[in-house]
């Protein structure tokens, strides 16, 4: 058989079950769909209808990292334990995740209390098409389960008589897994935009690579998962114990609760003073009139909620251009609305050294996701702010201040209102669900680096406006934040 490459659609099913070729052998065949796929089967030991595993190691949040561009945050994964039917379409996973940095540094509601948590996809469930293509880039039965099923799959000759495998499923990227010339699938990539990336970074490359052996039975499995999105790891998974062919039984599907100090995805629009408006919510904005145009701070979360807020803010301030949107940091769920901004005109004001990232990032491609900017593009401007800025117009002005020592994000703004005596900040404080009446038992370091920079500017804040609005829509004053930092009593 000759190693060109090449492409066909078959029923890998039927074909697999007519092969019984040694790995060794099955490669040596060629680099034929239905040879590299029998070799990648008999390699793990045979066809795996359903697998338990479960183990230990790090995640990491994806576009959570203190440095724009840097890497993301790691947390501790104590115990990662999933059931997977490849033929139903199922999956369970249940995690117990703690704090691995000390001090906690960058995003993903750090410092990071122990957590349990378990989501589940049952049969026809309508995330189960995600499932699978999540089981395709995590895992080589995955891969092979998708392969058997699907009808456009090709293949490319390596070096060292290694093999490439592509999957073409119906929804999004094809999904290549590199098959060595033992049958051992190495590596597995593809590219995602999906609701986490897609909106900052565009078109990005997920990898998956595998070492080690762990035996289950008469299988054969990887025992160390490292996976990336991007630059940076997201999963580093050492596998203890496994199970092939055992039945898994997900009866339905669970994702976790949300956090009871998230508010409600929007809230009614109220006016802070005479061309000032919050547009409040889960991810909120400042619409401010500057007199022929307008400001907003922040373009959160999707490109959905960024339409939501210019629509609002339109609606709020009738007949002005939004001439600029205000980043407060880097953080994907704060960024993730900028294309929108700059597709409406909208230059990004942010500080100086989210710059390079953000352009970089803004500027990939966007085939797999197009937004408004990808179909008709223009040029993403960027005002940057080294310490302190101000914007003013209409009578009004908006003062924007780095802030110094945190460690949130590096990159960081909040904005002042001096005429409403408001201070927008996002994430060094975040309110509570409901008003604390009394000090927490352990004091977030974040919430008194805030306060440490309020007093170092000497502003006189009356009112914070936190872009994670309250989740019951209640005003919060300087009282909450003084109590969350555990000095109650300080006056300025």
């Amino acid at each position: 058989m000759s190693c060109e490459p090449q492409s066909t659609r078959w029923a890998v099913r039927a074909l697999l079950l007519g092969l019984a070729l040694s790995p060794v052998q099955g490669l040596a065949a060629g680099c034929a769909p239905p040879a590299v796929l029998a070799a990648a089967e008999l390699a793990q030991g045979g066809t795996i209808h359903s697998l338990r595993m479960d183990g230990a190691g790090h995640d990491f949040v994806v576009g959570q990292g203190w440095e724009a561009g840097g890497a993301w945050p790691k947390f501790n994964v104590e115990a990662y334990e999933r059931a997977v039917d490849f033929d139903a379409g199922t999956s369970s996973l249940r995690t117990v995740r703690s704090q691995a940095l000390k001090p906690p540094r960058g995003g993903a509601r750090q410092p990071f209390e122990r957590s349990e948590q378990i989501t589940a996809v049952a049969a026809d469930s309508p995330r189960a098409a995600a499932l699978r293509r999540e089981l395709a880039v995590l895992l080589p039965a995955g891969f092979i389960a998708m392969a058997r099923r699907a009808s456009d799959v090709s293949s490319t000759p390596l070096a060292g008589g290694a093999c490439s495998i592509s999957v073409t499923p119906e929804e999004g990227a094809p999904i290549n897994a590199e098959i060595g010339a033992d049958g051992w699938i190495t590596r597995i990539i593809s590219m995602t935009a999906d609701d986490v990336t897609g909106d900052v970074l565009g078109d990005t490359p997920v990898e998956t690579r595998f070492s080690g052996r762990l035996r289950a039975g008469s299988f054969t499995l990887p025992a160390h998962i490292l996976q990336r999105v991007g630059q940076y790891p997201v999963l580093d998974i050492e596998l203890h114990r496994a199970s092939v062919n055992e039945p898994v039984i997900v009866v339905a599907d669970a994702v976790p609760a949300l956090a009871d100090w998230m508010a409600p995805a929007r809230l009614p629009s109220e006016q802070l003073g005479e061309g000032v408006f919050v547009i409040p919510g889960r991810y909120s904005a400042v619409a401010v009139d500057l007199g022929e145009y307008m400001a907003v701070i922040e373009g959160p979360q999707s490109e959905a909620r960024a339409r939501e807020i210019i629509t609002e803010a339109r609606r709020l301030i009738p007949g002005k251009p939004i001439r600029y949107v205000v980043n407060t940091h880097a953080h994907f769920d704060h960024a993730a609305g900028l294309r929108v901004f700059a597709a409406e005109g909208a230059t990004i004001v942010t500080q100086s050294a989210n710059v390079g990232f953000l352009t970089e990032a803004l500027g990939h491609p966007r085939t797999l996701r197009p937004d408004a900017l990808a179909r008709e593009p223009r040029p993403i401007r960027f005002l940057p702010v080294e310490d302190a800025l101000t914007l003013q117009g209409g009578g009004r002005e908006i003062s924007l201040h780095r802030l110094q020592g945190v460690d949130h994000a590096d990159g960081m703004l909040v904005v002042w209102l001096p005429g409403q005596r408001a201070l927008v900040e996002a994430d060094i404080f975040t309110p509570p669900a409901r008003a604390r009446t009394a000090m927490p038992s352990s004091i977030n370091p974040y919430n008194v680096q805030l306060l440490d920079n309020i007093e170092r500017l000497g502003l006189d804040v009356e009112r914070l406006i936190s872009i994670h609005y309250a989740a019951d829509g209640r005003r919060v004053g300087m009282d909450e934040l003084r109590l969350a930092a555990g000095r109650p009593h300080l006056t300025q």
